[in-house]
């Protein structure tokens, strides 16, 4: 492996361990920064994606029509109950794109650190390829060696081998 290979692998190694790295500390930091409607997307899909919303939200209604069943002037919503339906109306037409918002900005999140990822899995089979190079580089410099050995050794044994004559 020349220099210029070995320069361009450090620095691949540095790069994927610093992309790694990041990625484990907190995947979050490799997220861009939100601007102010999406910290509220997230806000308003946090806030309603929770059994205490639903149970409160439940609880609302329950006593919502429960008193304008029951009350004696007919309540102030009498039944078919108009005036929840427009609020549950306008609660699904605010939340339901803020909702799609928040799903949208962290499928780009997702897809971004998919991509850092993929990234340092190139670098590390680019690693490990470079490592095996190396490795076979070692192999064959020590079967070379041990040939080289090995015929040495012949030397020295027909050196220490005295001719064989053929007496008939």
């Amino acid at each position: 492996m020349d220099s210029e290979s070995r320069r361009q692998l450090s620095e691949l190694r540095r790069q994927s361990k610093q992309e790694h790295e990041e990625l484990l500390a907190d995947p979050a930091e490799c997220e861009p920064e939100t601007t102010f409607g999406q910290r509220m997307a997230d806000v308003i899909t946090g806030g309603i994606a929770t059994w205490t919303f639903i149970l409160a939200q439940s609880a609302i209604i329950i006593v919502w029509t429960t008193y304008n069943l029951f009350s004696r002037k007919s309540g102030f919503d009498p039944y078919p109950f108009v005036l929840l339906n427009l609020f549950l109306s306008f609660q699904a037409a605010y939340t339901a794109p803020a909702i799609m918002m928040s799903q949208k900005r962290q499928n780009m999140n997702d897809s971004r650190r998919a991509e850092i990822e993929s990234n340092v899995n190139v670098k590390t089979d680019l690693e490990l390829y470079a490592l095996h190079e190396k490795i076979d580089m070692m192999k064959d410099k020590d079967i070379a060696e041990l040939k080289h050995t090995v015929s040495e050794l012949l030397e020295e044994l027909k050196k220490l081998r005295p001719p064989t004559t053929n007496s008939a």
